[in-house]
């Protein structure tokens, strides 16, 4: 039978209280008190509840952190960043997974309230204003990860990469090297920063550059390698014949992209240059070498949770936001124009 407090009171010749006291560090105790608990709590291997213990000291070294999809790739190497802050302080974290379901996302809030997480960090899909109403509800801070809020966008802490200058950093690659005939392969348009806000920046870098928005050369949908194949088939079906680039909105979407042009007997980049967006792992080893845009989701988990802890301490009202950088890097999928 497992070891209980009140064995520990009992046996070390004090009361209760004394012995939450001294677990707790909540009210000062003789030395003689003190020393006289921990050996009977180091003889019998106690180990406190630490759920009881936070429902006294309002601590429970727990963090929380919500994403819509544990599988992604971005969101392992989110929460990798986010551990390794909080590891070394003796917190756990608890990964949820939401599915990008608003209701679900909710739902999840108030769980991990009611567990009494000390701090969120949350990337959802679309944080909108009910969502964040939500959030602001809850007694613990809340910090966003490579996600915005939809409509005020200081409305909550956050840490990410702007999505819109990267995307047009990348379509300004193409254009500086050439490329005019660009087309664009994005996440879904309800997903804020990552859908919505990178092809405002495809299209921003078009209109620069005086060139046409055409609505045939843009497809929409998740970042998964089917969507790239698809998105890719359906822009060469509706076109009638292929861009001489491609930008899209995930690494995988990429991939998806190159496969069918593969099939179509189609190189890359000698005849179509692709680049993809996330810089993650796997597009070192692809043959070609996919050429993308840097982001260090890491970094961003890192940072993300640096905020969190400073939050923890020292909530602020005023919405602080911070940008981790991003860089092209051009492999082999790549290729310009300017040099035929």
């Amino acid at each position: 039978m497992a070891v209980t407090i009140e064995d520990i009171a009992k046996e070390a010749g004090v009361s209760i209280a004394t012995v939450s006291r001294v677990i707790n560090k909540t009210k000062p105790v003789s030395t003689e008190l003190r020393d006289r608990v921990y050996a009977v709590i180091e003889k019998n291997h106690f180990k406190p509840n630490r759920l009881a213990q936070g429902l006294i000291t309002k601590k429970t070294d727990t963090i929380g952190i919500i994403v819509p999809d544990i599988s992604n790739a971005v969101f392992g190497k989110l929460t990798k960043g986010i551990n390794s802050v909080f590891a070394e302080q003796g917190y756990t974290v608890v990964l949820c997974e939401s599915q990008g379901d608003p209701e679900k996302e909710r739902k999840l809030l108030e769980i991990l309230e009611e567990k009494q997480i000390e701090g969120l960090l949350f990337a959802g899909v679309n944080v909108d204003h009910t969502l964040v109403e939500c959030m602001q509800r809850r007694k613990y801070p809340t910090v966003l990860v490579a996600q915005e809020t939809s409509e005020s966008e200081e409305a909550l802490h956050t840490v990410i990469h702007d999505n819109t200058t990267a995307m047009y950093d990348a379509v300004k690659f193409f254009l500086d090297n050439g490329h005019r005939q660009i087309a664009y392969l994005g996440g879904p348009a309800n997903d804020f920063s990552s859908g919505r806000k990178r092809v405002s920046g495809y299209e921003k870098a078009l209109r620069e550059a005086g060139i046409e928005i055409k609505e045939s050369y843009i497809v929409q949908g998740d970042f998964s390698f089917e969507a790239g194949y698809q998105g890719m088939k359906k822009i060469h079906e509706e076109n009638g014949r292929l861009p001489t680039a491609v930008v899209a909105g995930s690494d995988m979407l990429a991939v998806g992209a190159i496969r069918y042009l593969d099939n179509l007997g189609v190189r890359v980049p000698d005849d179509v240059s692709v680049m993809g967006f996330d810089y993650l792992e796997f597009a070192a080893y692809i043959r070609p070498e996919l050429s993308t845009v840097k982001i260090s989701y890491y970094d961003e988990g890192v940072r993300a949770a640096e905020m969190l802890k400073q939050l923890m301490v020292d909530d602020s009202d005023a919405p602080m936001k911070e940008y981790v950088p991003h860089r092209i890097i051009h492999r082999k999928t790549s290729k310009s124009l300017n040099r035929i």
